[in-house]
């Protein structure tokens, strides 16, 4: 038998070797999730069928019955639920009943109205906001039987606060402090966070499953030297197997380049996650 033809066998049974281990070795469980779906409004039937078919799902808990997110959970689709981290829905009676002026976040001595959803900016540094979004989470997703938490609007800390380095630490503490806490009162929990690239970068890495990219966009990867180097970033963090980067776009040439990087990509319709 040729030497070469050896070789060769070497090589390729070295290669199955390695694809089996990486899975055993990669840090993110969000390794297997190959697919994934965004719904924030009340389940169809059809959205119940389409969640069951995927590898994972970030929900609105409140509007599923224990009964569909059980039979989707049998299924194996790992859920995460929804929880803002820095904005406080002004509509949601049971939250803002907790709420304490001092749990506020202000520029100038302003409360931050995020007019757009009807939200305030809250101060995370405040140890008990992260009390009230511990029994967030309590109540939305572990007592609920999820699997995951997803953290919205940690793009707030690196947008609101750039400019007050001092504050922006301040609050990135307070984020970390509070994904330790999680981590020592439910260290199964998995977690991923919403954009907030600095954020990650400077403070969750160790701690977050993965990772977000609302609005990842082609054209911007060839025109933004930002984007360009996030990108760099985060192949290298999910390829050393830190976490798992998930995308959000609205194109199918986005969604592509997305898959290409092995990001795994929802395609959002329209301006929400409602339907």
């Amino acid at each position: 038998m040729k030497k070469w033809f050896l070789w060769l066998i070497l090589l390729i049974s070295v290669l199955f070797i390695v694809k089996g281990l990486v899975p055993m070795f990669w840090y993110s469980p969000l390794y297997q999730v190959k697919t994934f779906h965004i719904l924030y409004g009340s389940p169809s039937e059809s959205h119940l069928e389409e969640i069951g078919k995927k590898d994972a799902a970030i929900i609105e808990s409140t509007t599923f019955s224990n009964g569909e997110i059980d039979a989707i959970k049998e299924q194996g689709t790992l859920l995460f639920g929804y929880v803002s981290l820095m904005q406080l829905e002004n509509w949601n009676d049971p939250l803002t009943a907790q709420i304490n002026e001092s749990d506020f976040a202000l520029v100038d001595g302003q409360k931050i109205y995020v007019k757009e959803w009807d939200t305030y900016v809250m101060d995370i540094r405040e140890k008990h906001y992260r009390e009230v979004l511990l029994w967030k989470v309590e109540k939305m997703v572990t007592e609920r039987g999820l699997q995951g938490v997803f953290f919205d609007t940690v793009d707030d800390l690196d947008y609101y606060f750039r400019d007050d380095p001092e504050v922006l630490n301040g609050m990135r503490a307070g984020y970390l402090d509070l994904l330790k806490q999680l981590q020592q009162l439910h260290p199964d929990l998995l977690v991923i966070q919403n954009r907030g690239f600095e954020t990650y970068d400077a403070t969750s890495r160790k701690y977050v499953d993965g990772v977000l990219w609302e609005g990842f966009d082609a054209q911007d990867m060839t025109q933004s030297k930002w984007a360009k180097n996030w990108l760099t970033y985060f192949k290298k963090e999910q390829r050393w197997g830190r976490v798992r980067i998930l995308t959000v776009v609205s194109d199918e040439e986005s969604r592509k380049m997305s898959e290409t990087e092995n990001f795994p990509a929802f395609i959002r319709k329209g301006d929400t996650y409602q339907k």
